[in-house]
């Protein structure tokens, strides 16, 4: 035994007897009485704002744990110090796998928490005398083992209500009633349902006692195809596959997902200036709006600045109906599945076409998907379409790659222009002359060279008017982000991309040798040797810089020249 004085406590695990867990995991603090409770804790935080939950300032042990305090208490002749010498207290662990302090509650028919008495086993009968002749109960199920924590029930509206009606009571109280007594509840609890489900118990009578003690979260599918992306990513990550992965796999499924998502705006608080704009966006002009902020083409500096302003009103629109933006759509859980089948095909990589194929397979189950059978809505509600639409996404993409790493492209030197005609236009607007580089003269901006870039960058309208608007952009940047270097392709993406798209049409011949050179290449093909410098120098920058590999980079490029090269192959 222990000397006089000391704890059981502190006692080797070897010579204790018997232990009576607290199945509910007691705050230590129950056992202190409760004005003795509240007085210590208040002088402990002293003049440290912090208020005091009634749980802890009201709250009690558990039933048998009560019990035993109470009967030692009576043993001791009320001598609280006594008592304690009996109490050990255990950090625990919150752990979902073993169901401590993080539950979920499956549809089911049996109730969730229930009480059995202890049976006199051997650790029982070396309990003290005083605790033997109690009779003494254990509870159990989900609010026990996730009390202290969270308890979820998954779908919890596929279960009878008779089941749940506990709840009504449980929330509110924080207790539930068992045959030997009150069990307290201090845990979240929380629950999810599928909005079908949600709609039909709403015409149920007893909803009526459930609306006032539930808080609804509406948690839509993603609209954002980087999030839905790096869902994918960790699947594919998880699943270590055995062969080669092709960049943007994942991308061309999460952009996909988050297309058939998608409803046509609304014109609803859309100031003019962008009502035509706002009609006509796409599905993928909508999905990229709202993930990268990506404006439409062919829109002046007004529209722009005014449609990324309305970005949080679409937002606002698509939230609001009954058949809300993320209500319908492929699920993540599908879009998993189809990964899965893409990623075990019988084919040597892991790709966009592999994807794609499972695509073509998944919207011909019309019998299974609610959402494949919506009717169109314009553009939307087009998920057949959609896959056209994500695969030329994607040939863009690889297209750009290739471009990039065969080396006919300098970025540089498009900010170098750019640069050159800001400065044009910056003097021009002032009425001032600016210096000659070379000869230091002192010159007027140079008419020609504007023309020139405006004709380039497609300019509609009044000179001086698209050439403020080009000063007023770069200004905006400076005043939002004083910090950051002016980068011009950031300020101005829409107009560097249509300065490439020049360049590049001037090159497609060039583009289109390179690329059937890398495919021969890449099947051991004979080449010359400058032909085998260059398509060797292309295809180190696409594995080192882009994440090919010699097998992806081969069924990409392959794709690629024959969707938009094959006529001139």
């Amino acid at each position: 035994g222990a000397e006089a004085g000391s704890s059981y406590a502190l006692l080797d695990e070897s010579l204790i007897d018997a232990k009576l867990p607290a199945e509910q995991n007691d705050n230590p603090l129950f056992l202190l009485p409760e004005a003795e409770r509240v007085a210590f804790l208040e002088r402990a935080f002293g003049e440290t704002p912090f208020a005091l939950s009634d749980t802890v300032r009201r709250g009690n042990l558990a039933h048998r744990s009560r019990a035993v305090f109470d009967a030692l208490l009576t043993q001791y002749r009320g001598d609280f110090r006594e008592v304690m010498r009996h109490v050990q207290v255990e950090r625990f662990y919150i752990s979902k796998r073993y169901r401590q302090g993080a539950v979920t509650v499956e549809p089911q028919l049996r109730v969730d928490a229930s009480a059995r008495q202890l049976t006199h086993d051997r650790s029982l009968a070396a309990l003290p005398r005083v605790l033997q002749s109690q009779t003494l109960f254990e509870v159990f199920g989900p609010l026990v083992d996730g009390n202290r924590g969270i308890v979820e029930y998954n779908d919890l509206l596929k279960r009878p209500m008779e089941a749940n009606k506990y709840l009504l009571a449980t929330s509110e109280k924080g207790t539930v009633s068992l045959d030997t007594g009150e069990m307290h509840v201090d845990a979240l609890l929380v629950a999810t349902a599928n909005e079908s489900y949600l709609e039909a118990f709403k015409q149920a009578p007893d909803w009526a006692s459930y609306k006032g003690r539930i808080e609804l979260i509406r948690m839509p599918y993603l609209l954002d195809y980087r999030a839905e992306q790096a869902i994918y990513d960790g699947q594919l990550e998880a699943m270590a596959i055995p062969k080669p992965v092709a960049p943007h796999t994942t991308f061309v499924a999460a952009l996909w997902a988050v297309m058939t998502r998608l409803r046509r705006p609304t014109l609803a608080d859309i100031p003019s200036v962008i009502e035509r704009v706002v009609s006509e966006l796409t599905p993928l002009q909508k999905a990229l709006l709202y993930a990268d902020g990506a404006l439409p083409p062919g829109i002046s500096s007004e529209q722009a600045q005014q449609l990324r302003l309305a970005i949080p009103t679409l937002f606002e629109h698509g939230a609001n109906e009954q058949m809300y933006e993320g209500r319908f759509g492929a699920s993540p859980r599908e879009m998993k599945a189809l990964m899965v089948n893409a990623a075990h095909a019988d084919a040597p990589t892991m790709s966009p076409q592999r994807v794609f194929e499972e695509l073509q397979r998944l919207v011909q189950d019309k019998s299974v998907y609610d959402w494949l059978r919506f009717e169109p809505d314009g553009d939307y509600h087009r998920p057949e379409r959609d896959i056209a639409t994500v695969r030329a996404v994607y040939l863009d993409r690889v297209e750009r790659e290739v471009r990039e790493a065969s080396g006919l492209v300098d970025e540089a030197e498009y900010a170098r222009l750019f640069e050159r005609y800001v400065t044009h236009v910056n003097h021009w607007l002032r009425g001032e002359k600016l210096t000659d580089p070379v000869s230091g003269a002192r010159l007027d901006p140079d008419e020609r060279i504007m023309r020139e870039m405006e004709e380039r960058l497609g300019r509609d309208g009044d000179e001086r008017r698209f050439r403020s608007q080009i000063i007023s952009s770069i200004a905006a940047f400076r005043i939002d982000q004083p910090d950051a270097p002016v980068s011009y392709p950031s300020i101005f993406p829409t107009y560097f991309e249509r300065l490439k798209e020049q360049y590049f049409a001037s090159k497609q011949e060039s583009l289109r040798k390179i690329q059937e050179q890398l495919v021969r290449y890449l099947d051991d093909e004979p080449l010359t040797d400058e032909e085998t410098a260059t398509v060797s120098s292309t295809l180190g920058v696409l594995e080192q810089r882009f994440g090919y590999t010699r097998e992806t980079a081969a069924e990409a490029v392959a794709l690629l020249l024959s969707v938009r090269y094959a006529a001139q192959t």
